[in-house]
C-alpha cells in the first residue's frame, strides 16, 4: 500500500546467503546492497514493476511484480452515517418472511409429530390374540370313544377374533 515499506531479499540456497546482489526493476539496474537486502521506503505507485535481483557467480532470481495499491480514502465524518436504520417496508418484509417460514417449516412439523404421536397410542399393543382357543369337557359318550382310542383328542373348539 502506499506509504508503506517494502523490503526485497536476495539470497542463494546454499550458505553463505548475505552475498553482495545488484537489484533490477523492469530489466534496469537500480542499485547493488552488499548485504543482498533492500528496502524501498514510502512506496508510491511509480515504485510498482518488475523486480529482480542478481548474486554473481550464483545467477539470476526469477522476477516478481510488485503492486503498489492506493490509500484508501476516507469520507469526511460529516457524510458517514453513524445508525443505519431500516425502511418499514424492509421491515415489514422480514416480518413476512419470519411468518412464512414459521407456516412453511414450524406448523407442518407440529402437525405430523402430533399425528404419530396419535397413532403411535392407538395401534395394536399386543394384549390381544387374535386367535383364542376353548376346550370344553367331553361328554360321557365321547369319553367312552377316548376311552378305547388314547390318541384321539376331543371336545376341541377353536374361535378366530379378527
Amino acid at each position: 500500500m502506499e506509504g508503506h515499506d517494502v523490503s526485497l531479499h536476495c539470497q542463494t540456497k546454499r550458505p553463505p546467503s548475505k552475498l553482495p546482489a545488484d537489484f533490477y526493476k523492469d530489466g534496469s539496474l537500480i542499485r547493488t546492497e552488499p548485504t543482498g537486502h533492500m528496502t524501498i521506503h514510502h512506496v508510491t505507485k511509480s515504485d510498482e514493476g518488475l523486480y529482480k535481483c542478481h548474486i554473481s557467480s550464483h545467477g539470476e532470481s526469477p522476477p516478481s511484480w510488485i503492486y503498489v495499491t492506493e490509500k484508501p480514502t476516507t469520507p469526511p465524518p460529516s457524510t458517514t452515517p453513524l445508525k443505519s436504520t431500516p425502511s418499514p417496508a424492509a421491515s415489514s418484509f422480514h416480518l413476512s418472511f419470519i411468518l412464512l417460514l414459521h407456516l412453511v417449516v414450524f406448523y407442518p412439523y407440529f402437525i405430523s409429530t402430533v399425528l404419530m404421536v396419535s397413532l403411535y397410542r392407538h395401534r395394536p399393543t399386543g394384549n390381544r390374540l387374535p386367535v383364542s382357543m376353548v376346550t370344553t369337557s367331553p361328554t360321557p359318550a365321547e369319553q367312552g370313544l377316548a376311552d378305547d382310542y388314547d390318541d384321539v383328542i376331543t371336545g376341541v373348539t377353536t374361535q378366530h377374533h379378527f
